[in-house]
């Protein structure tokens, strides 16, 4: 009887464990797709007259309006909590987000930004300051068209176009919305969700 060569076998193994792992992917990718939170009507930006913009401008609203529940969610016991007393605290996070919020949406408008939030501690104080920034960059987004997305800003000394400075807000909100998802994790509470 002829042996089987080892090489040939350690191949045919090889084939058989992608075979079987290829098909656990095809089963779980779709199976967890299916379990996304992705809403029926969630805004459909192909059909919108400035399709990339208001690609960015879905983005953005979904991240604020997720961090505007959030932040709604926390008890106001609970918004100096902080993991760890390296990190920011719960508050400190959310007023960071509506002073980012201020800074990156004032560079759209051609505007100086309002001056950061200076003894902001109770929870009214920064869910008012926080829904105030959002409004903010309501304004700045309103009457924005694709056609302006390569116009020149300036992000902390560096020269861009506004497009940078619109996939940051997004960006800069979904970072933090993280953190905040956690905290609220930590402290037992089930965050709500969005469109996705």
């Amino acid at each position: 009887m002829q042996e089987f060569p080892k090489s040939l076998f350690c191949t045919l193994r090889a084939v058989v464990r992608f075979v079987v792992l290829g098909g656990v992917v095809s089963v779980s990718v779709p199976a967890s797709l299916g379990n996304a939170q992705i809403a029926p009507d969630m805004p459909n930006p192909i059909v919108a007259p400035n399709p990339l913009t208001r690609t960015l401008s879905i983005f953005r609203l979904n991240m604020q309006d997720k961090i505007a529940k959030a932040a709604e969610m926390m008890p106001e016991s609970k918004y100096g909590y902080r993991p760890t007393k390296e990190v920011r605290s719960f508050g400190e996070i959310v007023t960071h987000i509506a002073d980012i919020s201020y800074y990156l949406c004032s560079n759209m408008k051609g505007e100086a930004p309002p001056p950061a939030a200076a003894g902001k501690t109770s929870k009214s104080e920064i869910t008012a300051y926080l829904k105030a920034s959002f409004e903010y960059c309501d304004g700045a987004y309103s009457g924005f068209t694709d056609a302006h997305l390569n116009e020149p800003a300036d992000f902390w000394g560096h020269k861009t176009n506004r497009m940078f400075i619109m996939t940051q807000v997004g960006n800069h909100d979904a970072l933090h919305y993280g953190n905040l998802v956690t905290y609220l994790r930590l402290n037992g509470l089930e965050p709500s969700g969005g469109w996705f």
